[in-house]
């Protein structure tokens, strides 16, 4: 039972152009019988029968479908009460035409939520057999007739059994042998259900209807109950009957008999038959239709005759006796996610040369979008291999003076660890003496000085700990500037970390360094015992002075004027008179000075603002000259001679307070202020990757914006279907997200891997290694971009578009 109270609908509503479409229309429809409406182009009819069916809104008034009210409802309770009441018959047939006859009737049940294999087969075939579609059922409804896509459409409104059945002049686009074909089953159909018919052939509803409703400009003008007539006037296109010719000709001749039948006295014949093997062959100047049992035309031998009731009394339908009743209609989703990909790749399989070339679109976009994120990450990235020389944990005071009382002072702060004079940078003498040929082509080995008591031997990739103040660590940052293929050491045939482990560095004066172990802590650091710092400082070149160090391996001998630690000098110098300098300032020299540096007598060297005191001569074997002091005397001649200090904390924002704050002195940290310098460098560079890499991004995601919303512009027919015979609009979203995935798996995922491979390769040569980054990273937010963009703007049209109730998605000017 239909129900309306006072409903208006108006289209361009307080516009100049408003149109009250539905004019305050009341109407009450029973539960069974055939009403027709009525009335000319644009009185309103097509609008009032989708305000019945749910698929268009009122503006005010109130419609009640079997007792409950579908006006100012939410979208689901109207598509739920208009899909378990109501069957829909469409003027164009609205099928699906990519899927079977069986499938588009199948979905009906489908969407009330029978499963059951056996019982969808029962009914289909059962309504396929009453609409004589059975034979046709594995056909695609693209390749039927008009008349058989309109039975195809009574069929899937019949199968769900509904008590209401809308038909929007189902006969408009059919034949007049298809159109009673149509009208004899719905006729049958309203013996047990009410069936709303919207009509322009007033003869069919005469003879078919049981009431009938006009309409002139959205108003009912008439409304009554009609009494079918006995008869109608109604030829069939298909149907020539033969006796009703007005000229009739009979050729009875030996064995030939020719029958000619014409309508008209003037038409001229000229026809040339043969007989051969039983086939017979014409020729003729006119149009030849044979008429066969294949034929839509039919031949008959008698006069026309006006159509009676029995044409409709014949046809019987009762699809509750076939069907099970355990089964009860419920709003149900027809797709499941895992379905909706499985059909999207179908679709997609199904998809035609044009459209396949799309994917092309996606498969370069995505190779962009790649390239973009991997390379903004690559301008982005900064790691501190990129700045970071020094340990991270060292503090510097530069360009400032320091005494040696007021460093002495700054070693006993609880909150220091050591302090090394000056940058700690220091360069080592790496010799190859396994060849002739290299044995005098030495290499430099250039880093900065830690204490090694400052990691562990978690921190080593390679070798062990040292034993003894001999025995060295360095970072591997040192060892691939030595490798490298810029480094010295290359030439000496040392190529890899297996080939520095084990091989000494040498300093003028000193002993050999032997290299243990090779730690990983991303800094150019050479770990050494902290009682070395003062002699490697004292000795070595500092860091990156090539120069100075070219000087320092190949002088010979050293000058009177250096200050050494006569400790280093213990097996080659013999004390010939007084005493070691154990004390500051304290020194011994060489026996040929003894005329004129007399014992215990002050020199004109001084250290510190204090003149050397002589306490003994030596004797060398090496014909050493150099002033030979205690450590101490050597260290305090080093702090003078530097501009500045490095400092390891053991608390560095402590250490860094109280030095700005009590010492008033510029102490930084080298490690932020070294990151801040290279971001400051690679500002412009980074500046212009973003852009250009952002550029990119924007282009790509356009691209894929524009190629989303071409295909999904020409999907709006087919959503309009969906949502016309009653299809959810989550299902709806979910078949379009399952072909967005398929789309993008098929179109986007291998162009994602080509650019993830030519990047991976690219990175791979040294000079362009930091370029990009390749990582699950990067890759993984691509993909998550990608796909992100696909389905974004693959659901947002869509979601537009389904805020429209079905009646204004099928009237879109683009639809077709």
């Amino acid at each position: 039972m239909i129900k309306l109270v006072k409903v208006n609908k108006y289209f361009n509503r307080r516009k100049r152009n408003q149109m009250h479409i539905i004019n305050n229309t009341s109407l009450e429809l029973g539960d069974n019988g055939l009403v027709a409406i009525l009335g000319s182009s644009g009185s309103g009819k097509t609008t009032l029968l989708n305000a019945i069916g749910g698929l268009d809104k009122v503006n005010s008034g109130k419609i009640y479908i079997n007792g409950k009210k579908i006006t100012h409802k939410r979208a689901y309770t109207v598509d739920k009460i208009r899909n378990l009441n109501m069957g829909y018959i469409f003027q164009d047939y609205k099928l699906l035409e990519n899927m079977s006859v069986y499938d588009n009737v199948a979905l009906s049940l489908k969407m009330i939520g029978i499963k059951n294999k056996k019982e969808i087969q029962k009914r289909v075939n059962y309504v396929l057999e009453e609409v004589k579609m059975y034979r046709y059922r594995n056909r695609p409804a693209k390749m039927l007739s008009g008349g058989e896509k309109q039975r195809v459409a009574i069929a899937r409104a019949l199968v769900k059994n509904p008590s209401i059945v809308i038909a929007d002049e189902p006969t408009g686009n059919l034949d007049s042998k298809n159109s009673l074909q149509v009208m004899n089953i719905i006729k049958a159909i309203s013996k047990e259900k009410l069936v709303i018919l919207v009509t322009h052939e007033v003869d069919l509803a005469n003879f078919y209807a049981s009431r009938i409703i006009e309409l002139q400009d959205g108003k009912i003008v008439k409304d009554y109950e009609n009494e079918p007539k006995e008869s109608l006037e109604y030829r069939l296109d298909n149907k020539l009957y033969l006796k009703d010719f007005e000229n009739i000709n009979n050729i009875d001749k030996d064995d030939i008999k020719v029958n000619i039948y014409s309508d008209n006295k003037q038409d001229e014949i000229n026809i040339k038959l043969a007989i051969k093997d039983g086939n017979i062959y014409i020729q003729s100047e006119n149009k030849v239709e044979v008429v066969d049992e294949n034929s839509s035309i039919e031949l008959v031998d008698d006069h026309y005759k006006k159509i009676d009731k029995s044409i409709y009394d014949e046809e019987k339908y009762n699809l509750e006796n076939i069907s099970d009743k355990k089964y009860k209609a419920k709003y149900k989703s027809i797709y499941g996610i895992a379905k909706s990909i499985i059909t999207g790749f179908k679709r997609i399989s199904n998809y035609t040369i044009l459209k396949k070339l799309l994917l092309l679109g996606f498969f370069a976009s995505s190779m962009f979008v790649v390239y973009a994120i991997c390379s903004i990450y690559g301008a982005l990235d900064v790691r501190d291999i990129d700045f970071m020389q020094i340990d991270r944990n060292y503090l510097q005071v530069e360009n400032t003076t320091i005494s040696v009382d007021d460093f002495l002072k700054y070693e006993q702060d609880p909150g220091i660890d050591y302090i090394l004079p000056g940058s700690g940078g220091v360069i080592f003498t790496l010799n190859n003496k396994d060849y002739y040929q290299t044995a005098t082509r030495p290499a430099m080995v250039n880093g900065y000085l830690v204490a090694i008591d400052t990691i562990t031997a978690d921190n080593l990739i390679k070798g062990r700990m040292p034993e003894n103040e001999y025995e060295i660590v360095v970072d591997k940052r040192v060892v691939q500037s030595v490798t490298s293929d810029m480094g010295m050491a290359g030439s000496l045939g040392i190529k890899t970390d297996e080939d520095l482990l084990g091989r000494s560095l040498t300093i003028k004066n000193l002993k050999d360094f032997k290299i243990v172990g090779i730690a990983d802590t991303e800094a150019e650091s050479i770990f050494v015992n902290k009682s070395m710092f003062v002699n490697i400082i004292a000795n070595a070149t500092g860091a990156n002075n090539v120069n100075d160090w070219f000087s320092s391996v190949y002088k010979e001998e050293t000058t009177d004027s250096e200050v050494m630690d006569y400790n280093l000098f213990l097996d080659d110098i013999t004390l010939t008179k007084g005493r070691l300098p154990e004390n500051d300032y304290e020194v011994i020299v060489n026996q040929i000075n003894k005329d004129t540096m007399k014992l215990n007598k002050p020199i004109k060297a001084q250290i510190n603002g204090e003149e050397l005191v002589v306490v003994g001569y030596y004797d060398s074997q090496t014909d050493l000259q150099a002033y030979l002091v205690n450590n101490n005397t050597v260290k305090y001649n080093v702090i003078n001679k530097q501009n500045s200090m490095t400092i390891y904390a053991k608390d560095r924002s402590q250490v860094i307070n109280k030095f700005k704050d009590e010492y008033r002195l510029n102490i930084i940290d080298r490690y932020e202020k070294d990151r801040s310098d290279y971001l400051e460098y690679k500002k412009d560079s980074v500046k212009s990757a973003i852009i250009l890499a952002s550029i990119i991004l924007a282009i790509s995601l356009v691209e894929i914006y524009l190629m989303m919303r071409a295909s999904f512009l020409s999907r709006i027919k087919e959503i309009g279907v969906f949502r016309a015979i009653g299809v959810k609009k989550s299902d709806i979203y979910r078949m379009f997200l399952g072909e967005i995935i398929a789309i993008t798996v098929f179109g986007s995922v291998p162009g994602i891997a080509l650019m993830t491979y030519i990047l991976a390769s690219i990175i791979k040569i040294q000079s362009a290694s930091r370029l990009f980054i390749v990582n699950f990273q990067t890759i993984g937010l691509s993909v998550l971009i990608i796909f992100g963009v696909n389905i974004l703007v693959g659901l947002l049209p869509l979601f537009k578009i389904l805020r429209k109730r079905p009646a204004r998605i099928l009237a879109r000017h683009d639809v077709e």
